[in-house]
């Protein structure tokens, strides 16, 4: 207890890496940059964002997981990725719950549906029953097996009796890309990923798959709403310590995320990438990861897709 208390009242005595697992550019950097920024400007100590990608967020969880656990590296985690992770490859080298300390879930994005506008669609229904009337012909990109965009199909196909083909691509733009090409007919993808081709009228969205409206699109209904009761597929940033980080050094953390997803331009700059704050305590964020990992569990075993390390 006294070990904690002087851990917290002497840290950060030096600069925080915030470790993405992923490179520059994707959803993921920019929320850490962004929650560096101002993390940094609020509270005067120095954040680095080091991106180590590779392995589908594998290599930089691991690092993460085998650092110190002093509060001086962080996981900045695509946690809808790494729970899908933790069942779809049959060996780690970390564990998700074992070897890491929730600090706090960060945002929340849900996914879409988005066609080709040469599908003869105009909703979720008449996508489904356009499915079913060609099975096997419909392809969905994603940005990889066994990303969310990924299980979103798995999930989707099994929800409304559908067979569609995946393809994966080497991240969520090369498949927006192609979507708005053509090249392939629909896709899951995150708002930020698609909305200048849904702008340009090159893509369609037919819904968003959360259980309530998305707040700038009001009038895009839920898939769940169209047909598909229950259906959610979303993206989820969260941040972890290395497990055994003193919990004085914990709170302080998420203290400081907690009142930096507050300010008004850090929320607008999240929602011009399509995503909401979801701040939550440490204990909130272990019990979305168990929920989690049994939902992801459950849908990877049942398309029996398996990856080795």
């Amino acid at each position: 207890m006294q070990a904690g208390s002087v851990a917290a009242q002497q840290y950060p005595a030096k600069p925080v890496r915030f470790v993405v697992p992923f490179a520059t550019g994707g959803g993921l950097d920019i929320t850490a940059r962004l929650l560096a920024q101002r993390m940094s400007e609020q509270s005067g100590y120095t954040i680095v964002v080091d991106n180590r990608p590779g392995a589908n967020g594998n290599l930089g969880a691991e690092m993460a997981a085998k650092a110190p656990a002093d509060g001086y590296t962080l996981l900045m985690s695509a946690v809808t990725l790494q729970v899908i992770n933790s069942a779809l490859y049959s060996k780690l080298p970390y564990d998700l719950v074992r070897d890491f300390a929730p600090i706090s879930l960060l945002t929340q994005a849900p996914l879409f549906l988005a066609v080709h506008p040469s599908l003869p669609v105009k909703n979720v229904k008449e996508f489904i029953a356009l499915a079913k009337a060609r099975p096997g012909k419909l392809n969905y990109g994603s940005s990889g097996t066994g990303s969310s965009l990924h299980l979103a199909g798995v999930m989707f196909d099994k929800a409304t009796g559908i067979k569609t083909n995946h393809v994966p691509y080497r991240g969520g733009g090369p498949a927006m890309v192609d979507l708005a090409a053509g090249q392939i007919e629909f896709s899951y993808p995150l708002l930020g990923i698609v909305q200048h081709f849904v702008d340009s009228g090159r893509v369609r969205l037919l819904g968003v798959a959360a259980l309530k409206r998305y707040a700038d699109r009001p009038n895009l209904p839920t898939i769940a709403e169209q047909g598909v009761p229950g259906f959610e597929a979303e993206t989820v940033y969260g941040l972890l310590a290395p497990s055994n980080t003193p919990r004085a050094v914990l709170d302080k953390l998420n203290a400081d995320v907690v009142k930096a997803l507050a300010v008004p331009e850090m929320k607008h700059k999240l929602a011009e990438q399509g995503m909401v704050p979801q701040p939550t305590t440490g204990e909130e964020f272990a019990r979305y990861l168990q929920r989690d990992l049994a939902k992801y569990s459950k849908v990877v075993k049942e398309s029996g897709i398996q990856i080795d390390f």
